[in-house]
């Protein structure tokens, strides 16, 4: 304990103490060492100070203080190649507080997907094409695709998702931006110590396909295919095709919308046998000076009880900051949703937010669910942030509620 807590002091300081000789921003501006040599990598420090409290019905509750650390070295452009490597590690101030739901940790307390961890999180090479056409990134990398539905880094967790991935962008005229990316490993949420089936890396053959052109008169047209072979210590279950279609821009006065549908089925060597709809409709939109409302519908079908399948996206982002479903319950999903959000006094960021869940059929109730955020830039490199979730379960759902206060020092 005393070393563990030692760590966390000295990680603490240590932006402090490097960041008169190390510079701070890493957007693209040069390092300068000294007065005469432009630094040859630019370096880069993420550092998340985390409590995060989960409390769900007929479970203990879970006390979880972290710190996560990202330090690493970006090289500059040397003939449009580029190189990041990056070390991640999360250290916990009591692993036996919580459930980091990855086989360690005490099973009857609730699970926070924030291990204690120790891993090479990013390491790729890029090439960037002089005329800006295309350009190519192979190696260990972060991926988020449109809003991350399907392909995310799962940024609110402490362990980043990351994939052992070559990947090409095309980029023929300003409208449209053609991806691919092969992917043969996927580095999830659960970190170097998971030894629970369900929670291990994937590892296959998946195939991302995504395509967007923003030239349409009435606003941005997304189209995919993510062909995923995802095997793991659990078998084959969460592989899967995907092919959609999704459709952003302005609607009526100062409003937006989103439309999407896609379809799934199981795919690769998945023993399961499914074909399940997913849809989504969001309407959002400035009401005052300052204050914005959004209200939205989404839905997760299901087939043969199996309910749709999202298993590399940035699941917090949706259906409810309680992570409540994370994975899809078997007779589906429907998510009706409105947010609110401002900013008051002194720059604090405010966002509130209902859901009410259903099955797929919208004929059993699976409960609502209320999240609160506020958030704070202290400085251009410090943010703090506090987050609640209360969800009521309805139908053989539990209840659940979290609450998170962390802060955010990014150089």
């Amino acid at each position: 304990m005393k070393t563990r807590l030692f760590l966390l002091t000295a990680l603490w300081l240590f932006p402090a103490v490097c960041n008169t000789s190390m510079g701070g921003d890493h957007s693209g501006k040069s390092l300068v060492l000294n007065d005469a040599l432009p630094a040859l990598v630019d370096p880069t420090i993420d550092i998340r100070l985390r409590y995060e409290y989960g409390d769900q019905e007929a479970l203990d509750p879970s006390h979880a203080a972290t710190m996560r650390n990202r330090i690493g070295l970006l090289t500059r452009d040397l003939g449009g190649f580029q190189a990041f490597a990056e070390y991640e590690g999360t250290l916990a101030v009591d692993r036996d507080a919580y459930n980091p739901g990855n086989g360690n940790g005490p099973a009857t307390r609730t699970v926070i997907a924030d291990p204690e961890s120790h891993e090479l999180n990013q390491a790729w090479v890029s090439y960037n094409d002089p005329s800006m056409i295309w350009s190519l990134k192979t190696g260990r990398q972060g991926v988020n695709l449109d809003d991350q539905r399907y392909i995310g880094t799962v940024g609110w967790r402490q362990n980043m998702q990351t994939l052992d991935a070559a990947a090409v962008t095309w980029d023929p005229n300003e409208d449209l931006r053609v991806y691919y990316g092969y992917v043969w490993q996927v580095n999830r949420i659960f970190g170097s110590e998971a030894i629970a089936p369900p929670s291990t890396d994937f590892q296959g053959q998946s195939h991302l396909f995504n395509a967007k052109y923003e030239g349409l008169p009435f606003g941005t047209l997304s189209t995919y295919a993510y062909l995923l072979d995802l095997h793991h210590a659990a078998g084959d279950t969460n592989s899967s095709n995907s092919y959609g279609l999704r459709l952003t821009g302005d609607w009526i006065g100062q409003s937006k919308y989103l439309l999407e549908y896609a379809h799934q089925t199981d795919g690769a060597e998945n023993p399961l046998d499914y074909s399940a709809n997913y849809a989504r409709a969001e309407v959002s939109r400035d009401l005052t000076d300052g204050v914005n409302a959004a209200v939205g519908y989404e839905y997760l079908g299901s087939d043969n009880g199996v309910g749709y399948k999202f298993p590399l996206a940035t699941l917090h982002k949706f259906n409810g900051y309680a992570d409540r479903f994370v994975s899809t319950p078997s007779e589906g999903l429907s998510d009706l949703y409105a947010t609110v959000g401002t900013t008051v006094g002194g720059g604090i960021k405010l966002a509130l937010t209902y859901h009410h869940f259903w099955d797929d059929g919208l004929d059993l109730s699976f409960g609502n669910e209320v999240d609160l955020v506020a958030s704070k830039a202290i400085t251009e490199h410090i943010m703090i942030l506090a987050k609640g979730a209360a969800f009521q379960g309805e139908n053989g759902q539990p209840d659940l509620t979290r609450a998170v206060l962390e802060v955010d020092i990014v150089y």
